[in-house]
């Protein structure tokens, strides 16, 4: 097996989890550079480019709270963006890891990790493209990304899409176990929302929040064909999740459109994001899933905006009045026929 020509970077305190990750990644990349402490990375970084950097979160005895991990991220983004960041931790904690992406790492890995599942996540980020290097290709530069992403209005469809009864099933898997089920069940879900043209907008604890342009979203109702699709593709692989985690994952949807204000913030990390009553109307439709016992709950203002609406089954729940809005949302659940 060839091995790939990148440079890995290794940094964490324990001498043996160097030694066992030098050992793996070794079989798969030509260079695997280890380092004990974090006071050694300029000069590797004056000698070596590096395209992936695992990063241990905490450094110090006794610490947790990750901070010095993210101290070292912010050292990459701000003077080697080319390089990918994976962070390590052997405190799993969900908000943490979903920090540590939302503030620019590539991915995440919890100690102990199965080795197979550790190589396949140093690859896949390996052969990622950095965002960098994707505004060089389009000849723009981060100040015309930041100009060109200045505030306006536009209409989006929003799905929020949330993994069912997440409190027990962390309390029975163990944090360690919830998380890697919370990473297989996001991974899983690219596949049909890249097939129905949606983008994901964010991670929130155990939800996604997937986002389409308004002709994009009701053409071939690839929103609405989004969810039937997730559903379709956790059964196709149900046998492997019962075989990993004793349990198939199920979930609740709610769907809505509006107009959102859209632009970018941030200095060090930039991040285009959504603001609007959309957001909080779509959310509020997704807590009544529970209460109604459907698994998706839609506003009939998206269904009449569909104009092929003989390929699902539509259902009316009800006139309801959503907590904090003074006006009643008409909502309907569905089935594809």
């Amino acid at each position: 097996m060839a091995k790939e020509k990148g440079k890995i970077l290794i940094v964490d305190d324990d001498e043996t989890i160097l030694l066992v990750s030098k050992y793996i990644l070794g079989k798969h990349f030509e260079s695997v550079i280890t380092l004990n402490n974090p006071n050694g990375i300029k000069e590797v970084l004056e000698k070596n480019k590096i395209d992936v950097a695992l990063l241990d979160m905490n450094f110090t005895a006794g610490k947790t709270t990750g901070q010095e991990g993210f101290d070292l991220l912010n050292y990459f983004i701000d003077n080697v963006p080319y390089t990918k960041i994976i962070m390590m931790t052997a405190y799993s904690d969900i908000d943490i890891a979903i920090t540590t992406i939302k503030k620019g790492a590539s991915d995440f890995i919890v100690k102990p990790w199965d080795n197979a599942r550790f190589v396949n996540t140093v690859l896949s980020v390996y052969k990622k493209t950095p965002d960098i290097l994707t505004r060089e290709k389009s000849n723009t530069s981060p100040q015309n990304i930041t100009e060109s992403k200045s505030m306006s209005e536009v209409e989006r469809i929003f799905m929020f899409l949330d993994l069912a009864s997440s409190t027990q099933i962390a309390e029975r898997l163990g944090h360690i176990k919830y998380f890697e089920l919370l990473n297989d069940f996001f991974k899983d879900l690219d596949d049909p929302i890249l097939k129905n043209k949606g983008e994901i907008y964010q991670y929130v604890g155990d939800e996604v929040v997937i986002t389409w342009p308004m002709d994009e979203g009701i053409n071939k109702a690839n929103c609405l064909n989004c969810f039937f699709d997730i559903k379709a593709t956790i059964n196709n692989l149900s046998e492997r999740y019962f075989k990993r985690y004793g349990l198939v994952p199920t979930f609740k949807a709610g769907m809505h459109f509006g107009k959102v204000s859209t632009g970018t913030i941030g200095t060090r990390k930039k991040e285009v994001i959504y603001t609007g009553d959309v957001l909080n109307t779509t959310s509020r439709i997704e807590g009544q899933c529970n209460h109604h016992n459907v698994n998706l709950l839609l506003s009939k203002d998206l269904i009449n905006k569909f104009t092929d609406e003989n390929q699902f089954e539509f259902v009316k729940i009800g006139e309801i009045s959503l907590r904090g809005k003074t006006s009643y949302v008409t909502l309907f659940t569905s089935e594809r026929n």
